[in-house]
């Protein structure tokens, strides 16, 4: 009853699009059941907008693995406007390729579902354009439990074998989402891959990312490195960071914050949410299910705690865990050769971003 993660050289990927007998659009509402204590059913619920891909090798009932991004503005294929990640779509075309392939072999099939997260792409609201930025913790987990609804009414899907699988903040609040689809009357999830951010939490990652940055100064060599050693200081990334939670903290409790003389907006809601969010107990006591995590040694975006013997101690109630750190791995789940560097991330994303999942 667990999975066994096998990476493989050189994958071989379907063409570009997916064929459309394969993959269908789709359209669900977030989750009523779910819905945010104080907020009107106006702000919480959106009707949401994403790919079901299925596979062509038979007509039977097949598990169903959901999607869930990780944090920013992510359409159903894993990229935001400034940046091609891949990570979504390649994933759901590695999973039917291996359906297809399997033709005859009974219970290799598996569908999955992957979706425009609410205020973007075609999950946009007509005439809220900070709909993104007002959603907290609580309305992208009750975005979760209507995937699940939808995929456990599909004639094709068998809803007792639901996977979520949590990519990066998907992966941290897939606690939350496993608690709020069994308190919704659903079947119980089935099973939980983490992937890069098994028992981290959001404070903790960008607590790391300060740190990684800071040592990247320290090792910078010449004119760049003397200049950057001026301005980029602990005392003003923690400033920083301190000034935009004293405006996320703020007495008039605002769903959205502008920074940088009004350039940046920032989700206060969700920053709360994620401050007040017990990640750790949330991960200990809703975690019922069979469980994968992974992370790579060569994130720099979060911790890994995909120790075997960790892993376990974090979820002691899964009914089976598989926990892995693989050697080369980035965040975007491509691995990289030599030392990640996180001031060179963006550069890297784009170049990892046209290549094949690890």
């Amino acid at each position: 009853n667990t999975w066994t993660w096998r990476r493989k050289q050189n994958l071989s990927y379907p063409s570009t699009h997916t064929p459309k007998k394969m993959k269908e659009e789709v359209s669900f509402s977030s989750s009523s059941a779910s819905a945010v204590e104080g907020q009107t059913e106006d702000q919480t619920l959106a009707r949401l907008s994403g790919d079901l891909y299925l596979p062509s090798s038979t007509t039977r009932q097949v598990p169903v693995i959901i999607v869930v991004a990780g944090s920013g503005p992510i359409d159903r294929d894993g990229n935001a406007k400034s940046m091609s990640f891949n990570t979504s779509n390649r994933f759901a075309e590695h999973v039917i390729a291996r359906s297809s392939d399997s033709e005859g072999q009974e219970g290799r099939e598996c569908a999955v579902l992957t979706y425009d997260k609410r205020g973007i792409g075609k999950s946009a609201k007509h005439g809220d354009k900070d709909f993104f930025y007002k959603a907290g913790v609580y309305e992208l987990v009750a975005d979760v439990v209507g995937a699940v609804q939808f995929v456990s009414s599909h004639s094709r899907i068998d809803r007792k074998r639901v996977v979520i699988l949590g990519h990066s903040e998907g992966a941290i609040i897939l606690p939350e989402i496993c608690k709020a689809v069994t308190e919704s009357g659903l079947h119980p999830i089935f099973g939980a891959i983490f992937l890069a951010g098994f028992g981290e939490d959001l404070s903790g990652a960008m607590k790391l990312q300060r740190e990684n940055i800071l040592r990247e100064v320290k090792e910078k060599t010449g004119l760049t490195g003397f200049l950057m050693r001026r301005f980029v200081t602990k005392d003003r990334l923690e400033k920083q960071y301190k000034d935009m939670m004293a405006k996320v903290n703020s007495d008039d409790r605002p769903d959205v914050i502008s920074m940088y003389l009004g350039l940046v907006k920032q989700p206060a809601r969700w920053f709360r949410d994620h401050q007040e969010y017990e990640a750790r107990m949330s991960l200990a006591n809703n975690i019922r299910c069979h469980v994968l995590a992974v992370t790579g040694k060569k994130d720099v975006q979060v911790r890994s705690f995909c120790q075997q013997e960790v892993a376990a101690t974090l979820i002691p109630s899964a009914k089976s865990i598989e926990a892995h750190e693989l050697e080369n791995l980035t965040h975007v789940l491509r691995s990289i050769e030599g030392e990640p560097k996180i001031f060179s991330i963006k550069k890297d994303y784009v170049k990892m971003g046209k290549s094949p999942l690890d």
